[in-house]
C-alpha cells in the first residue's frame, strides 16, 4: 500500500485515495505520511462544505504542520476568504524549499462544489512545492473524473487498498489458531474491516449471512465479543452508543471509573476504536460499522439501553444540547427532550445551528403536535435559514396554538415575533415585552445573551434610538465573555462592532475589531445568525474612511459568510456598489450592478429592500456618467428617516449634482440620526457648500470647520472624496482661511480614485503631496515628516513632473 501511495505522490501536485467505508484509507495514508516529510492534516466535518469554514481549516492545518516541522509559515490564522487564503498560501510556500504534503481526510464532505473554493484553487493552480492528497469515499471520483482520465496514476482506489494474501498472512492471529489466509481472502474478498473481524474472531461466517451487514453482525456477536471478558463486553456495548467519546463521557455513560484505561484496552485489542490526541484532550472514535452492530446487539436489553441514553443526555446537555435531545428521544423521554431543547434553542439558532434546530423542532412536533412554543422556535430557525414566508406561516400556527391553549404571556412567542414579524408596531411591542422580561432576572428563563442580540438587531430594523443596538450587543458580549466561550465571544464582538458603525462610532468599532483580531482563539467561520456582522463592520469602517478597495474586499467576505440571511447579503451588495462607484471603474461598476439585482424587492423583516437596490443603482449610474438618471432616483426618496446610510448616499448624489436644497432636505429628514457622525458631517458640509455658493463665505467656513471637527474624530473621509469637487474646493480654501485640522484636511485632499494622476506617486511622494495641500512651509513639512529640506524639495520636483504642473497651486488643484 505504501508503495502505491509513494508512486501516486511521485512528482505530482494532486493525489487521491478513494474507497468505500471500511477500507482503512485514513490509516493507510497516515502510515505513508509518517515518512513523507512536512505534513499538514485536515479531517473535514459536515459543516466544512461552507467555503469560509473550509478555507479557515486548511490555513490552520498548514500553520500547525509548519510549526511541527520547526518553521512558521507566514499565514493569517483563521482566514475565511478563500481567495485571500490561496494568495497567502502561495506567497508563504515560496520561502519553503521542501515539499509540503496537505492531506484532506473525508474530502467528500467539501461538497460537490468544492472546486469553487480554496481546494479548487489549490488543485487547479497549485504552488510548486505543495502536494495535495484528497482522502475520501468514492463520491470523490464523481467530482474528479477529469483528473482521473488525464492522470490515472494519481489515484489509489479500493483495488489497491484490499488486503492481499501476503498481507493477511502477516496479521497476528491468522494461521495456526484460526483461519488460514487463503480462506480469509476467499470469505472477505480482502475487505479490510472484514479481514480484521475474521482475524480476531477466528472462524468462518455463518452460511446465512447473505449481506455484509449480517456478516459483520454475526462476527461482532459470535466471535469478537464472545472472545472478550464479560465486563469488557458490557463496557463496549454501553460505550458504543456514542460514536465519539472522551474518557469523562465514557465514565458517565458506563459507570466505570476506569473508563479511560478500558478504552485504551479496546484500542490495544483492535476493537475498531481509534484514539486521537486533540487540543481539548484525548478523543476516541468507534468505526461506524462496528458501533452500529454493537448498538443493534444492545437493543435486546431496552431498559439498559434507555438508561445509557439518559446518562449521555444528562452529561452532554450543557456542551451539546442537540445531541442531548437526540439521546433523550432514544431513551423514550420526549418530555426531557423538549425541556432541554427549549432551554438552549435560542443560542443555537443565533449561533450556527439553525438547520439542526429546525430539524429537531420538526421531530419534536411529532411528539407534541400542537405545541405553540415549538412551532415558534421552528419559525425562528426557518427564518434564519432564509425561508421567510414559511417562517411567517409557522408563526401564525404558533399564535393560533397559543390561543387554543388559553393565551397569556409567552417569552418564546415574543422572541419569534422579533425574529419574523414585518410589522413595525408588532415588532416594537414584542421588543418591549422581551425587554420587560429581561429586566427581571427571575422572570426570564432563556439565554440572556441571545435575547440581547435579538433586541439589538430589532432596534436596527425598527430604530427608536441609534445608541440602543450597541448597548444591547455590548451587554450580550459581556454575558458571553463570562461563559468562557472565546469563539462565541468574538462573534458577539462582531455584532457590537456593527452596531457601533450604525451609531457612527467608527473609532470604537475599529477598536472592537482589533479585539477580534487579537491573538488567541480565532473567530469561528461557521455561519450563524447575522453571520456577516464582523466583515460588514470592517467594510463600513473602511468605506467611511474612504478606503474603498478594502471596503469592497470586506463586503465580498460578507457574501461568503452571511449564509441564508438576506439582510446582510443585501447590505453587502449595496455597499459593494457604493464603494465601487467611488472608484469609477466602468467594468467594476457593471459587475456591481449585476450583483445588485440579487437584492430582494419585497419587504422583509419590516425593511423595504427595494430602496437599497435603487440607491445602489443611483450611485453606479452617477459613477459611469448618467448623472441625470441618478438624480431622478435620488429625488424619489427625499424622506427616508430610518435608513441613514442610504440617505447620506443619495444626498451625496444630489449635492454633487448641484441640488443642495434637496440634499439638505433629505439629510434633515433623518432627525433620529442627526447626531450620528456620518449624517452630521454630510449635513454640515452640504450646508457649508450651499452657503459658499450663496456668497456667505464666513458662514461656509464655520460650517466646514464644524463638519471637519466631527469627521476627524471618527475618521469619516468619504464625504470629502475625489468626486466631491465643490466640497474639496471649499476644503482647499478652508486650509488658508484657518483651521485646527490641517492634517486631516490634507489626508482628505490627498485621497484619490484608482487611475487618477496622483496614482503615479510613490508612498513617500503621496506623504509630501498631502502636506503640500496644507498651509505649511517646506521647512515645516520637512519637520513634520522627519525629512531634510533637500529631500522634501526633491520629492516636490518629482511630484510636479508626474502631475505635469509647475507650481504648488497647480499641484493642489489636481486633487480637487
Amino acid at each position: 500500500m505504501n508503495d502505491a501511495l509513494i508512486e501516486a505522490a511521485r512528482g505530482r501536485h494532486l493525489s487521491v485515495v478513494s474507497a468505500p467505508s471500511g477500507y482503512g484509507k485514513t490509516t493507510a495514508v497516515a502510515e505513508w505520511a509518517s515518512g513523507a516529510g512536512e505534513l499538514a492534516w485536515l479531517a473535514l466535518a459536515p459543516s466544512d462544505a461552507e467555503p469560509g469554514v473550509l478555507a479557515q481549516g486548511v490555513v490552520d492545518a498548514l500553520i500547525v504542520g509548519s510549526e511541527r516541522a520547526g518553521r512558521a509559515l507566514d499565514l493569517t490564522r483563521g482566514l475565511v476568504d478563500p481567495m485571500r487564503a490561496y494568495t497567502e498560501i502561495c506567497d508563504s510556500l515560496e520561502a519553503v524549499d521542501d515539499v509540503v504534503h496537505l492531506v484532506i481526510d473525508d474530502a467528500q464532505r467539501a461538497g460537490e462544489h468544492w472546486r469553487d473554493g480554496l481546494l479548487g484553487l489549490l488543485a487547479e493552480q497549485p504552488p510548486d512545492n505543495l502536494h495535495l492528497v484528497l482522502v475520501g469515499t468514492t463520491l470523490l471520483d464523481i467530482t474528479l473524473s477529469r483528473e482521473h482520465l488525464m492522470d490515472p496514476g494519481a489515484f489509489v482506489g479500493s483495488d489497491t487498498l484490499r488486503f492481499t494474501r501476503s498481507e493477511i498472512e502477516r496479521i497476528e492471529g491468522v494461521g495456526a489458531a484460526g483461519l488460514d489466509a487463503e480462506t480469509i481472502l476467499r470469505e472477505t474478498h480482502g475487505w479490510p474491516i472484514a479481514v480484521k473481524l475474521v482475524a480476531i474472531g477466528g472462524a468462518r461466517p455463518s452460511s446465512d449471512a447473505a449481506t455484509a451487514s449480517a456478516f459483520l453482525g454475526d462476527y461482532v456477536r459470535d466471535h469478537v465479543l464472545s472472545a472478550l471478558p464479560r465486563e469488557t463486553v458490557e463496557f463496549v456495548l454501553d460505550a458504543a452508543i456514542c460514536h465519539e467519546l472522551t474518557p469523562e463521557l465514557a465514565t458517565a455513560v458506563t459507570g466505570h471509573a476506569d473508563a479511560a484505561s478500558l478504552l485504551d484496552d479496546c484500542v490495544r485489542l483492535g476493537l475498531f476504536l481509534d484514539r486521537f490526541e486533540e487540543p481539548q484532550g484525548v478523543v476516541y472514535r468507534w468505526h461506524g460499522s462496528f458501533a452500529r452492530q454493537c448498538i443493534e446487539i444492545a437493543r435486546r436489553d431496552p431498559e439498559r439501553k434507555a438508561e445509557r441514553h439518559r446518562r449521555v443526555a444528562e452529561f452532554v446537555e450543557a456542551t451539546d444540547p442537540l445531541t442531548s435531545v437526540a439521546h433523550s428521544l432514544r431513551a423514550n423521554d420526549p418530555t426531557r427532550a423538549r425541556t432541554t431543547f427549549m432551554r438552549h434553542w435560542m443560542r443555537l439558532v443565533m449561533g450556527a445551528s439553525a438547520a439542526e434546530v429546525e430539524r429537531v423542532a420538526t421531530v419534536l412536533l411529532g411528539y407534541h403536535s400542537d405545541d405553540a412554543e415549538i412551532f415558534a422556535v421552528r419559525a425562528c430557525a426557518t427564518d434564519v435559514l432564509g425561508e421567510h414566508h414559511l417562517a411567517r406561516e409557522l408563526l401564525d400556527h404558533a399564535e393560533a396554538a397559543h390561543k387554543r391553549a388559553g393565551g397569556g404571556c409567552s417569552t418564546t412567542l415574543a422572541i419569534a415575533q422579533l425574529f419574523v414579524a414585518d410589522d413595525r408596531e408588532r415588532a416594537i411591542s414584542a421588543g418591549a415585552t422581551l425587554r420587560s422580561l429581561l429586566a427581571g432576572s427571575a422572570a426570564f428563563q432563556g439565554d440572556r445573551a441571545a435575547a440581547n442580540y435579538l433586541i439589538g438587531w430589532s432596534e436596527i430594523r425598527h430604530p427608536t434610538n441609534p445608541a440602543l443596538p450597541a448597548e444591547y450587543f455590548g451587554a450580550a458580549a459581556r454575558e458571553v465573555e463570562s461563559s468562557g466561550d472565546v469563539s462565541l465571544w468574538k462573534r458577539a464582538l462582531g455584532h457590537l462592532a456593527f452596531a457601533q458603525t450604525w451609531e457612527g462610532r467608527f473609532t470604537d468599532a475599529a477598536r472592537t475589531l482589533a479585539r477580534i483580531d487579537a491573538p488567541g482563539v480565532a473567530l469561528s467561520a461557521a455561519i450563524g445568525y447575522a453571520g456577516g456582522s464582523t466583515a460588514a463592520a470592517a467594510g463600513l469602517v473602511a468605506y467611511w474612511a474612504g478606503e474603498t478597495d478594502d471596503a469592497v474586499r470586506h463586503f465580498e467576505t460578507v457574501l461568503l459568510t452571511s449564509g441564508h440571511d438576506p439582510s446582510f447579503t443585501a447590505i453587502a451588495r449595496m455597499m459593494q456598489a457604493y464603494a465601487t462607484a467611488e472608484g469609477g471603474d466602468a467594468p467594476a461598476c457593471r459587475r456591481a450592478a449585476i450583483g445588485v439585482q440579487d437584492i430582494p424587492l419585497e419587504v422583509l423583516h419590516g425593511v423595504s429592500w427595494s430602496v437599497f437596490r435603487e440607491s445602489a443603482i443611483a450611485l453606479l449610474e452617477e459613477a459611469v456618467g448618467n448623472g441625470q438618471r441618478a438624480l431622478r432616483i435620488a429625488r424619489r426618496h427625499l424622506s427616508i428617516p430610518d435608513l441613514p446610510v442610504i440617505g447620506v448616499a443619495l444626498a451625496g448624489v444630489l449635492r454633487r449634482g448641484g441640488d443642495h436644497a434637496a440634499a439638505l432636505e433629505m439629510l434633515r429628514s433623518m432627525r433620529l440620526f442627526s447626531e450620528v457622525s456620518y449624517v452630521k458631517v454630510s449635513t454640515l458640509i452640504t450646508a457649508a457648500v450651499m452657503r459658499r455658493q450663496a456668497g456667505d463665505h464666513d458662514k461656509a467656513h464655520d460650517l466646514c470647520e464644524a463638519a471637519i471637527a466631527v469627521a476627524s474624530g471618527e475618521n469619516v473621509r468619504l464625504p470629502f472624496g475625489h468626486r466631491e469637487t465643490a466640497v474639496r474646493r471649499l476644503l482647499s480654501e478652508h486650509v488658508h482661511h484657518g483651521t485646527e485640522f490641517e492634517d486631516f484636511i490634507g489626508r482628505c485632499l490627498a485621497s484619490d480614485a484608482v487611475g487618477t494622476v496622483t496614482g503615479s506617486l510613490s508612498d513617500r511622494e503621496r506623504d509630501v503631496f498631502r502636506q503640500l495641500q496644507t498651509s505649511r512651509t517646506l521647512p515645516e513639512i520637512a519637520r513634520e515628516l522627519g525629512l531634510s529640506i533637500n529631500t522634501v524639495k526633491t520629492h516636490q520636483r518629482s511630484i510636479y513632473r508626474k502631475l505635469e504642473v509647475s507650481s504648488r497651486r497647480e499641484a493642489v488643484r489636481t486633487a480637487l
